[in-house]
């Protein structure tokens, strides 16, 4: 190591003041290089410490408050007849048979039901689009639909005239339903 240390001191005496201006500047910017890696590098790191911290301090308000959300999921199962909830397939087939009872399985286009899993129930959502139908026909799925409430809800509905014939009406139907998981009935 000392033999390496005494030629890049002959080296370095070697060079001329402009040269050794230079070299010093070059490790200048490789020291500034470094040190900017180092600082980012400390930044990412001083700010997933900090997201950490705030996660931990959520879940512990959380976890003290267990005893209040399993009283609070105590008393939504209480209300709620897991036999009237729908599965995703189930959602499918009671929608279809309302749009039949409306009249409108013709008029009717749905999307598969989209799922989302939770840890206490399944959240289906269905798309349903109802091409030329009129204002009476809109009325009466919407009144079978809120016979189905709580179970089956709209979400949202979007209503537009009919681009040939403005008594008709193109709508679109978000529907709503979930059903309870076996192991929040079990317990």
């Amino acid at each position: 190591m000392s033999q390496l240390l005494r030629k890049t001191k002959r080296l370095y005496n070697r060079m001329s003041v402009r040269e050794k201006l230079f070299c010093l500047l070059f490790c200048l910017a490789l020291l500034f290089i470094w040190a900017d890696k180092w600082i980012e590098r400390l930044t990412v790191w001083n700010d997933e410490r900090r997201t950490a911290t705030v996660e931990l301090e959520i879940q512990k308000k959380t976890l003290d408050r267990a005893d209040f959300f399993a009283e609070g999921l105590a008393r939504a199962l209480e209300r709620v007849d897991p036999t009237k909830t729908y599965s995703a397939a189930k959602l499918s087939g009671k929608i279809d048979n309302l749009l039949r009872q409306a009249g409108l399985s013709t008029q009717a286009d749905q999307d598969p039901v989209r799922t989302r899993e939770g840890e206490v129930f399944n959240d289906h959502n269905l798309r349903v689009r109802l091409s030329r139908i009129s204002i009476g026909q809109l009325i009466n799925i919407n009144t079978l639909l809120k016979e189905e409430t709580p179970y089956i809800n709209i979400q949202s509905v979007r209503i537009n005239a009919s681009r040939k014939n403005p008594e008709e009406l193109d709508a679109r139907l978000e529907i709503n339903s979930f059903d309870l998981k076996e192991e929040t009935l079990q317990n």
